[in-house]
């Protein structure tokens, strides 16, 4: 709170107090009341809220209260004119600096059924929600996520989420075009932010597409893989589970290009020992292969790596010495 904004705050917090307590002292002396319940009816009087009196006033009595209605009323809601910015703003800036401090966070774009399922899934001290319904970054805030209220489609909101520094942004709208321009913004401030997007309808999936998505989700496509990896590969499908509810281990895809990988041999790089990752499968030329420690690696290799994060993030650190 500045200076020069709190200075007005204490006079009339202090006039406040002042005429609550005149108020008290004066009902006590010319009603015969007890402090307590003259505080009672001085608080009653000035808040407008209409409560039966204590006790039958005297004439006197009722002109004292009109006296304290008109100071008091006035004073109670200049004081509250001036508090309730006071208090917003503050509250305003205490998210800024909370999102200031925020770096490789997750953005959802979106708090519908979606967006609370997968906020579920990420740290909650590195999940941020945007979403134009008030209701919806209420409910967000009370499982204790930082929530913004606002259109995904602005370039303000994304800038407010710390859009510049996060890691990654799902948009999981219930619109396609909110969750493309949300892409095509996100992508224009951070072009190395990984984006994911949920498909509402096959019409948006072009939008999609031209706006730069990395991974696009179809409810009805992915779905049937699910079930047929699900009939065909049930292990396979039961593996993928546990590593996905465990959060432990991560699967990554690098493709290789005049890294230190090329031209050297599985055993040779000694990925297991340095880094604890292992290649699990190599896409070349469009197939798929299960390399064995002889396989030697080439340039244009997509491989499928498996690792906790932490030797994944070595790995990518270690490439260019090995």
């Amino acid at each position: 709170m500045s200076k020069v904004t709190k200075k007005p705050i204490c006079k009339v917090i202090l006039i406040l107090i002042t005429i609550v307590s005149l108020g008290t002292i004066g009902y006590t002396l010319i009603e015969g009341w007890s402090l307590f319940d003259s505080l009672y009816m001085t608080i009653i009087t000035i808040t407008t809220t209409g409560y039966k009196e204590v006790g039958e006033l005297s004439k006197l009595g009722k002109v004292f209260s009109m006296i304290i209605m008109f100071l008091g009323i006035g004073v109670f809601f200049y004081t509250l004119n001036i508090i309730i910015p006071e208090i917003i703003e503050r509250r305003r800036e205490w998210w800024k600096n909370l999102l200031g401090n925020m770096e490789k966070h997750y953005i959802i774009c979106g708090y519908g059924r979606t967006g609370m399922e997968v906020s579920k899934r990420l740290p909650k001290e590195l999940t941020v929600i945007i979403d134009d319904d008030l209701n919806k970054v209420v409910a967000a805030r009370e499982t204790g996520l930082v929530a913004i209220h606002g259109d995904v489609t602005e370039e303000e909101s994304l800038e407010m989420a710390g859009i510049r520094r996060a890691k990654a942004l799902i948009a999981c709208t219930d619109k396609d075009a909110s969750n493309a321009f949300a892409i095509i913004i996100a992508k224009d401030l951070n072009p190395n932010i990984f984006t994911v997007a949920i498909l509402r309808s096959p019409t948006g999936e072009s939008k999609l597409r031209r706006a730069g998505v990395d991974v696009l989700f179809s409810p009805y496509e992915d779905m049937a893989k699910r079930v047929y990896m699900a009939i065909m590969n049930p292990n396979l499908m039961d593996l993928l589970e546990i590593a996905s509810k465990k959060g432990t281990f991560f699967l990554r895809k690098l493709r290789l290009a005049n890294s230190g990988f090329s031209g050297r041999s599985i055993e040779e790089l000694d990925l297991r020992r340095k880094t604890g990752c292992f290649i699990i499968a190599i896409e070349r030329n469009e197939e798929l292969l299960f390399p064995d420690p002889k396989t030697i690696l080439q340039d244009g290799d997509i491989l499928y790596i498996m690792g906790k994060e932490e030797g994944l993030c070595r790995l990518e650190l270690s490439m260019p010495s090995l």
